[in-house]
């Protein structure tokens, strides 16, 4: 296995390659485009879990280092070529930054507002959504003129070089770069959750005053990092640092009256409850606010359970996202750094994010039709995989 392993993974690299390129031989037909992507996205998971066991169980040299960077640098370069096939959100990126370009607010209009004939930009009905952080590195990369997804993948770019300079094990590293949510994802798809996962990891690596405005950018983000605020305090306390967040999140409430921030907060809690999407947990729920306390209640328990920050953060993210109606596949991404930080094993994480790939059937009614059906199926069959894998995993670890 030491002597053949850099041609072993140089093979599983190949095949992660053959299969990224595959899906797009379906070009004059939508539904078997986005089958054959999807299943093909699941199916490079077999290549990347072989290669984190290789990774793991063989001695380091400078040439297999070689293979894993130039394998990670080569599925991004080809996803980034690749046509976002599995989503249109891009679409919302760039109305938003086409809006800032034209002088006008895009938290007080929407598509819709402005007569956009594009209907298949998402939340057609709805203003902008995310913090300014992620809005201003939209607007850059439109004002640009280079693809949308650039922003996405400079940021991923950026997080994978942030991961290489803590001299982990090169398999931890690998979690990150030869993961398929990432290439994509981020690469492929072009959404812009590798920005929260830069900023959060950059507050994770930091101390004092810096972590703290860190974690101000990734809140300016999305939204919800406002909930590990209690987990800070009680392992980053800084009083300068707890201040400057305050400033800079309060800073941003001058974009709008606080009556439309509200509105706001209303329509991002969505996502814990409204419509659902790839629901876990949550169909045992009936009201959305529960879903929202169990977040509250698991950020303000968190910091009594002693465990290191980055086991922590994969605790409340565990929670928040279970109990969430609205589990995108790329929002799995959040877990990624904490995951190679973290003492734990990252197999139980992952296998989520190597099946629900086969969700993304539900593409296919929206492009063509406009509507979007789940396969209920489909979901029970995901889930329950994840359950009893991830529950094998935990009482073998206990009684072992």
């Amino acid at each position: 296995m030491v002597h053949y392993s850099n041609s072993i993974l140089a093979g599983l690299a190949a095949a992660f390659l053959a299969v990224l390129a595959l899906g797009t031989l379906w070009t004059n037909d939508e539904a078997a485009r986005i089958t054959s992507i999807s299943i093909g996205y699941s199916i490079t998971y077999l290549f990347y879990f072989v290669a984190l066991w290789i990774a793991s169980r063989v001695p380091e040299s400078p040439h297999f280092k070689k293979v894993v960077v130039l394998a990670a640098i080569s599925f991004r370069f080809l996803a980034f070529t690749l046509p976002s096939s599995l989503s249109d959100d891009y679409l919302r990126y760039q109305w938003e930054a086409q809006t800032l370009s034209e002088g006008l607010n895009p938290y007080r209009t929407s598509p819709a507002q402005l007569a956009d004939p594009d209907h298949r930009i998402p939340g057609y009905d709805f203003s902008a959504v995310y913090g300014p952080v992620l809005e201003s590195a939209h607007w850059l990369t439109y004002q640009t003129g280079l693809p949308m997804k650039t922003s996405a993948s400079l940021a991923e770019a950026l997080l994978l070089l942030l991961a290489w300079r803590q001299r982990w094990p090169i398999w931890r590293w690998m979690i990150l770069a030869w993961s398929p949510l990432s290439v994509y994802e981020y690469w492929m798809n072009g959404h812009s959750d590798s920005w929260i996962m830069l900023l959060l990891f950059s507050a994770f690596l930091t101390k004092g005053s810096t972590t703290w405005i860190w974690l101000a950018f990734a809140t300016l983000t999305k939204w919800w990092p406002l909930l590990l605020v209690p987990l800070w305090i009680s392992q980053r306390f800084s009083a300068p640092g707890l201040l400057a967040y305050a400033v800079l999140l309060s800073g941003c409430l001058l974009l709008m009256p606080i009556s439309e921030w509200i509105t706001k907060i209303r329509f991002t809690t969505g996502f814990l409850g409204g419509w659902q999407n790839n629901a876990f947990l949550y169909r045992f729920l009936t009201d959305k606010m529960q879903a929202i306390g169990i977040s509250v209640f698991t950020s303000a328990t968190l910091p009594f359970l002693k465990l290191g920050l980055a086991e922590s953060i994969l605790c409340f993210l565990t929670v928040f996202l279970a109990f969430s109606a609205n589990i995108h596949l790329w929002y799995l991404g959040w877990l990624l750094p904490f995951l190679a930080a973290s003492r734990w094993g990252p197999l139980p994480w992952l296998l989520p994010m190597a099946l629900l790939p086969l969700a993304y059937d539900s593409m296919i009614g929206w492009r063509l039709s406009g509507s979007w059906q789940e396969d209920e199926l489909m979901r029970v069959w995901i889930w329950s995989g994840v359950v009893v894998f991830a529950g094998y995993r935990f009482f073998s670890k206990r009684n072992g």
